[in-house]
């Protein structure tokens, strides 16, 4: 019974590491999106996209990890440059923003985003431990969420959450093809996954996809937070008399889902139509308030 408990208990740690995570980052794309939102011009991009951007995305996610997949088997090494290449990258995009919110001066300006992005790309490359790829995926997970939440009118970004919960729950329980690239991320360290161990001196080099329970380690794609995040973003935007009632019912829908994903799912389950079921059903309850 100890040793159960005890199991038990390193589980929960790494439920509420993954959920805080999840508020946090939240938070950090809805900050970064207020600040990006009074931008000229915003608006007027955002009115000339339609429903057809979600057919592009869908098609060019799928045809992006389907030759992952294939150069995965032939270079392994060289995808993974591909997969640090695009963290560092959306790394700078975020450390611009926030230089852009804080710096006083160019050379301020200038110093904070070769820090920011310097500091990511070294780590990442030459010491990355599994708290290094966390911190990156924040990140760049905020910065997504906060462009395309701003970008995305809500009806679109609702039918984007809907088609993603599909195709996510194809790809694990049919093509099975998505937790094939959760292995070979594990496997080749691509900072595609956050790893929330109970145990937080757990080397990275010391983990597989194999000896995950072994180590009392939850895996979450980085997809499963910014795709419901950017939609944190749009509803609690293009509501902006009541960001504050759209914002906490969506979080508050995301942190249902993300328990019972944790609690009640023992083998790879696709993480989106929990989440984003949760995420839509609290937006539905703020509108029925509003409506009220």
């Amino acid at each position: 019974m100890n040793i159960i408990r005890r199991i038990k208990l390193k589980k929960i740690n790494s439920e509420i590491f993954g959920i805080t995570l999840f508020i946090l980052s939240s938070l950090f794309s809805l900050y970064l999106a207020l600040n990006l939102y009074g931008i000229p011009g915003i608006k007027a991009e955002s009115s000339g996209i339609t429903l057809v951007f979600v057919l592009y995305y869908i098609i060019f996610m799928v045809a992006f990890t389907l030759i992952a997949l294939y150069i995965i088997k032939k270079h392994a090494n060289v995808m993974k440059g591909v997969f640090l290449i695009l963290i560092i990258y959306m790394v700078f995009v975020v450390s611009s923003i926030i230089s852009d919110i804080v710096s006083v001066n160019l050379i301020e300006y200038y110093l904070i985003i070769v820090f920011i992005t310097g500091f990511f790309a070294y780590m990442l490359i030459f010491k990355n431990e599994w708290y290094i790829t966390d911190a990156a995926g924040f990140i760049m997970i905020a910065g997504a969420a906060s462009i395309l939440g701003i970008l995305l009118k809500t009806y679109i970004a609702l039918v984007l959450l809907i088609v993603f919960a599909v195709y996510d729950y194809i790809s694990v329980y049919k093509t099975k093809h998505m937790i094939t690239l959760a292995k070979a991320a594990v496997n080749n360290e691509y900072p595609l996954l956050f790893l929330l161990p109970s145990n937080r001196n757990l080397k990275m080099k010391n983990v597989t996809f194999e000896n995950r329970g072994e180590n009392d380690i939850i895996m979450l794609g980085f997809g499963d937070m910014a795709i419901p995040e950017l939609f944190i973003v749009s509803a609690s935007i293009y509501n902006i008399n009541h960001i504050i009632l759209f914002a906490s019912l969506t979080i508050i829908g995301a942190i249902a889902a993300l328990i019972f994903l944790f609690h009640f799912n023992n083998k790879p389950a696709p993480g989106l139509p929990y989440i984003n079921t949760g995420v839509i059903i609290g937006f539905l309850i703020a509108l029925l308030i509003i409506k009220i």
